[in-house]
């Protein structure tokens, strides 16, 4: 029935509106070319730049169908589930009876709603704030890969991801990387990794020495013999009642 419906809406787009639009819309593009595509789903988001990430998907897609903007929004619609379907359920019902979304529309509303500009700044303010500590390197890593798209100003070149990424390192293997002569981030961060293990080894290898040079010393120690133990010589005498 959904399929029907969706078609049916193709084909009165495509009539009323091919004829000024020429080749924006594609007239053989309908609902089963979209889900042709495999779009994804969208339940919700972690992180909110995965809700821009399924706008872009779904753009991409469009492009290559070339649907009319009204479409867009309706086949978008169809990917919601969960409590996203029911927010959009409850977004056409302020609006006024027989309004029709455009794909603008439906961005902007969804954005405002799965990606606010307080929670990009959140975001953005877990970059800057970003150090090691006491995660590997590989965790800082996928931190720092995660938040920088948050803060794309200070990763849009080689030398500012490098750089920010060594303002975070811990102080042992920053201190062990100053000297890198690595020129690329990937390169660096091989190094890095390589650098961590060498410290890891020889760390170990220090507890170790440690753990067998106190055996050693406790079995060295001389062993005390305590005397036995002799219960105390009292002699009773006898008293006549």
């Amino acid at each position: 029935m959904l399929n029907e419906a969706m078609q049916t809406m193709a084909q009165q787009n495509r009539g009323g509106r091919h004829a000024r639009q020429g080749e924006e819309a594609n007239q053989y593009s309908n609902f089963k070319d979209f889900q042709d595509t495999k779009p994804p789903l969208f339940k919700e988001a972690v992180e909110p730049l995965e809700a821009d990430e399924w706008l872009n998907t779904l753009e991409q897609k469009f492009r290559l169908l070339r649907v009319t903007e009204e479409l867009k929004a309706e086949y978008a619609a169809h990917q919601l589930e969960g409590k996203v379907g029911v927010w959009w359920s409850h977004y056409r019902t302020s609006l006024p009876a027989n309004a029709v979304v455009t794909w603008d529309q439906f961005k902007t509303a969804f954005r405002n709603t799965y990606i606010p500009q307080g929670l990009m700044t959140i975001k953005h303010t877990e970059f800057m704030n970003l150090t090691q500590g006491t995660k590997s390197l590989t965790e800082y890593l996928h931190a720092f890969n995660n938040l920088s798209r948050y803060a794309p100003e200070f990763v849009d070149t080689k030398d500012k991801k490098l750089a920010s990424f060594k303002r975070g390192l811990g102080p042992k293997l920053s201190k062990n990387m100053a000297g890198n002569k690595s020129t690329t981030f990937n390169e660096f961060v091989s190094d890095a990794l390589t650098q961590e293990n060498s410290n890891a080894v020889y760390a170990a290898s220090k507890n170790r020495k440690r753990a067998y040079e106190t055996g050693a010393l406790q079995s060295k120690a001389p062993v005390t013999s305590k005397p036995a133990y002799r219960p105390p010589n009292t002699v009773t005498r006898y008293r006549p009642p």
